[in-house]
């Protein structure tokens, strides 16, 4: 959002400093989500490679012993595992909070709704820069415009304003209706209609 597109649309300067402070708010609280899920990624990578190193060790002096060292394999196969998921869902939980950022600054009337219109396994966060996602919401701006917030012009269209009766023969009340009984298409209703208007 800038303050070029809401001068588009006819906002006054105190008008657009209010929306621009409302919008600072909520891209600063996503931007501390995010800024707070890499610190617990970080913390948990902190933690798996503190366990992998005891457990390393733990290999190392139960060696010669059949029973721990069948343990410990275990063990090591359920840390792998409960590591991979972890890990799974921190990158996920990271890239839905690049998206929603991301979505915030597209204009999305509701960023979980649009969320949930995208192939999120073809975005990936690489250097914190989403890759695969320009192509899917400009599809979606297309197809689906009413997710996002339209500028005013285009939400509401200029009326069209015609006149009662048959809208083929509109007629304009223009000359004597000695001239206007001699166009084709004349209706002398419409004509009669008009002129009992403008008295």
């Amino acid at each position: 959002m800038k303050r070029e597109q809401l001068k588009d649309l006819g906002l006054s300067d105190e008008q657009i400093g209010l929306i621009m402070a409302l919008h600072g708010q909520t891209v600063n609280e996503l931007n501390k989500g995010l800024a707070t899920a890499e610190q617990e990624r970080d913390q948990f990578k902190e933690q798996l490679d503190s366990n992998q190193t005891e457990l390393d060790t733990l290999k190392e002096s139960a060696k010669g012993n059949e029973d721990l060292t069948k343990q410990l394999t275990d063990l090591q196969e359920k840390f792998d595992t409960v590591k991979s998921e972890s890990e799974t869902k921190l990158s996920e939980q990271q890239k839905d909070f690049a998206i929603k950022l991301a979505l915030k600054e597209a204009a999305a009337l509701d960023e979980d709704i649009v969320l949930g219109q995208l192939d999120k396994d073809t975005i990936k966060v690489v250097e914190g820069k989403l890759q695969g996602f320009d192509e899917q919401l400009k599809g979606l701006q297309e197809n689906k415009a009413f997710l996002f917030q339209q500028a005013e012009s285009e939400q509401n269209p200029a009326p069209r304003i015609v006149t009662g009766g048959n809208p083929g023969t509109i007629q304009q009340n223009t000359g004597s209706l000695d001239q206007q009984m001699k166009s084709e298409g004349f209706n002398l209703t419409n004509y009669l209609t008009q002129e009992g208007d403008n008295e």
